[in-house]
C-alpha cells in the first residue's frame, strides 16, 4: 500500500495528538432527566478536589496496573497516585494485576465486575493506541466480546514516539545505509520484536514500504530487545525512547530513526520517518486512564479533573522531563477516541497487508 494513499487518514490522528488538552467537550450523561450533578463546577478546599454533589467516590479509588509493577505502565500508576495524595479526597491504592494476553482489554472487563466498577472507583493504565491496535492481532472481539465501543478513555497525560535502534558495530550509519544494505542481503537483517506489538507494526511498515526483508527474532519484552541488539544478537529493533536511551548511553545501540515528524529529543540526530518520505506516521505510546463505559459521564469528567490536576503539578512536570522523548498533554475523553479510532483507520489496511491481522494468523 502507497504511503500517500494512507497519510490522510494518518494525518487526523496526528492533528489530534499535537494539541495539548483543552476542555472536556462532553455532557452530562445522554438520556434520562437531569442529574444531582449536571450542573457540577470543580471546586478545591485546601487543594483537594471536593467530590461531586452525589457524593462521588464515596470509597478509595484504585489505579489497576496491567502489567508487571516494574514496567511502564506500573511506574505510572505509582507516580499518579504519589501526585494524588495532596489532590484526593479519598486515598488512591495501585493494584498490579498482569495479565499476559489481553492485558488493557481483559483488564477493563476485570473492573467492570468488580464492586463499584461501573462507578469509575477503579482506572485502568492504558497505552491507548497499542491497546486499541490489539483489537486489529488479538482476537479480543471474538474471545472476550469487546470491542473499541467499551472503551471509556479518562484522559491521557503523556506521549511518546517509537525509535529504530540498530547494533553499535553495523556495516551502516543511517537508515538508508542500513536499507541498501538489506536489500544487498535479503533476510539476513535480524529484528528483535514484540510480536503482535504495535512496535511490530511500526517496523514492518518501514519493512513494507522500504521494499526488504528481514529474519524476526521473538523477544518478550523491551528491555530483552535491546539488551538483544546490544550484544549483537540482533541487528535492529523498535523501541521506547527511555529504553533506548540507557543502551544508547552505554555505548552498545545506536538510534538511526524516530516514528513520527520530529527526533526525539534524545536522539536528535536520528533522522524521522518524514525525513524518508513518511509523513504523519501515527504509531507511539499514548498512556493515560480508561474506566469501563458504564460509569456514568459525570463520574468521568471528575476523574478528568483529578487526574489532570495531578498532571499540572510540578511533580509530573519533572517525570516527563525526565522520561526520554516523552510529551506532557491533557487530552480528553473525546480526543482520545478521535486518536485511537483514526490509528484504527489507518492501521487496518496496513496489518492486512502485512499479514498480521488476528484472522489471517
Amino acid at each position: 500500500m502507497r504511503a500517500t494513499a494512507l497519510a490522510g487518514v494518518a494525518a487526523l490522528a496526528l492533528a489530534a495528538c499535537v494539541s495539548e488538552g483543552g476542555g472536556d467537550d462532553d455532557t452530562a450523561a445522554a438520556g434520562g432527566g437531569a442529574s444531582e450533578d449536571a450542573d457540577w463546577e470543580p471546586e478545591y478546599v485546601d487543594g483537594v478536589l471536593q467530590p461531586l454533589p452525589s457524593g462521588f467516590p464515596d470509597g478509595d479509588l484504585t489505579i489497576l496496573n496491567a502489567d508487571e509493577p516494574g514496567s511502564d505502565d506500573g511506574l505510572y500508576a505509582r507516580t499518579m497516585q504519589s501526585l494524588l495524595d495532596e489532590i484526593s479526597p479519598v486515598p488512591v491504592q495501585v493494584l498490579d494485576r498482569p495479565s499476559p494476553t489481553h492485558g488493557t482489554w481483559e483488564a477493563i472487563q476485570f473492573v467492570e465486575g468488580q464492586q463499584g466498577g461501573d462507578e469509575g472507583r477503579t482506572l485502568v493504565v492504558g497505552a491507548m493506541t497499542g491497546s486499541a491496535l490489539d483489537l486489529l492481532t488479538v482476537p479480543i472481539t471474538d474471545e472476550l466480546g469487546m470491542t473499541i465501543d467499551d472503551w471509556n478513555p479518562v484522559i491521557v497525560t503523556e506521549t511518546s514516539p517509537f525509535v529504530l535502534a540498530t547494533r553499535k558495530d553495523a556495516p551502516w550509519t543511517d537508515y538508508e545505509g542500513f536499507v541498501e544494505w538489506a536489500k544487498a542481503n535479503p533476510g539476513q537483517a535480524r529484528f528483535a520484536s514484540r510480536v503482535g506489538s504495535q512496535l511490530e507494526i511500526a517496523m514492518m511498515r518501514l519493512i513494507q514500504e522500504g521494499g526488504y526483508e528481514v529474519e524476526v527474532l521473538p523477544v518478550e519484552d523491551l528491555e530483552v530487545a535491546a539488551t538483544t541488539v546490544g550484544a549483537g544478537e540482533a541487528d535492529i529493533t523498535m523501541l521506547l525512547p527511555g529504553t533506548a536511551q540507557s543502551h544508547y548511553q552505554a555505548g552498545r545501540i545506536d538510534v538511526m530513526l524516530t516514528i513520527g515528524n520530529e527526533p526525539a529529543d534524545a536522539f536528535p540526530d536520528a533522522q524521522t520517518t518524514a525525513d524518508i518520505g513518511l509523513a504523519d506516521e501515527p504509531w507511539g505510546s499514548v498512556r493515560g486512564l480508561l474506566i469501563p463505559a458504564s460509569v456514568p459521564d459525570e463520574h468521568r469528567e471528575w476523574l478528568y479533573e483529578l487526574f489532570k490536576t495531578a498532571a499540572e503539578t510540578d511533580e509530573y512536570a519533572q517525570r516527563i522531563s525526565d522520561l526520554p522523548g516523552a510529551i506532557g498533554v491533557t487530552y480528553t475523553h473525546d480526543e482520545v477516541m478521535e486518536i485511537v479510532n483514526n490509528t484504527l483507520e489507518f492501521a487496518e489496511p496496513v496489518v492486512r497487508e502485512l499479514g498480521l491481522h488476528y484472522d489471517q494468523q
